[in-house]
């Protein structure tokens, strides 16, 4: 079962190319899009034999008709219906799929957030098309916990959407008079206030992390003293 989010934050539709994501990738794509907002409109594209299991999770099937890339189209199709009709400034679309980069693309030029969701395989294409990437994993998805996870509860419970909040909280704690503070110094209060380590976020770096939340986020440039500040 989900977790109750609180309703002050924005609502997010969820997109899955059910003909290139697997249904064990779920409730992972639930959490991540749990970071983001609540997502409120959760679909699922194929055809009828490939996206059965979805609605276990509470997401709504959407067949496709016979025919080359039908899937691809209706979901593009709903996505820009969903940013342009009824108002969705953050859409994240799931798939590994390089032919999404055109509808990524031009919603993002339009002012939206667009965040794609994949595996490791997925094209730069469509990667740097979307304002921001979240790469789920390959081949055991975040829910199968392996055993050895399971006896350190205090680092599997650190979701993103728990250190987004987190970060938010030591930026305002140290910033300066603009609202920024150093990328660096935000990761000591992170580890020290927190226990949050670099390794819970999946990155390699703070940055990276960072610009996967473009919409709450922004980067100064790059450096040494590189720093973040919140976005209004």
């Amino acid at each position: 079962m989900m977790p109750f989010t609180p309703v002050s934050l924005p609502p997010v539709a969820l997109l899955v190319d059910g003909e290139n994501m697997s249904k064990d990738f779920a409730e992972a794509l639930l959490r991540e899009a749990e970071t983001f907002g609540i997502p409120t409109v959760r679909r699922v594209y194929g055809k009828s034999e490939h996206i059965m299991g979805w609605e276990d999770f509470g997401f709504r099937l959407v067949p496709t008709r016979p025919g080359k890339n039908a899937a691809d189209m209706l979901l593009c199709v709903e996505a820009m219906s969903l940013a342009l009709k009824q108002q969705f400034q953050t859409l994240l679309i799931a798939s590994s799929d390089r032919d999404f980069s055109y509808v990524a693309e031009h919603l993002r030029e339009l002012g939206h957030h667009v965040v794609g969701m994949g595996e490791k395989k997925a094209p730069q294409a469509f990667r740097k098309s979307c304002s921001g990437f979240v790469e789920m994993p390959a081949s055991s998805p975040i829910h199968e916990i392996p055993v050895e996870a399971k006896k350190a509860p205090s680092a599997v419970n650190k979701s993103k959407a728990w250190i987004v909040q987190k970060i938010k909280a030591v930026i305002k704690e140290s910033s300066d008079i603009e609202g920024w503070a150093t990328i660096q110094s935000m990761g000591q209060l992170l580890s020290s206030k927190h226990g949050i380590d670099l390794k819970d976020t999946g990155k390699e770096r703070w940055r990276p992390f960072l610009e996967c939340y473009a919409a709450d986020f922004e980067c100064g440039p790059k450096g040494p003293n590189a720093r973040v500040r919140l976005k209004p």
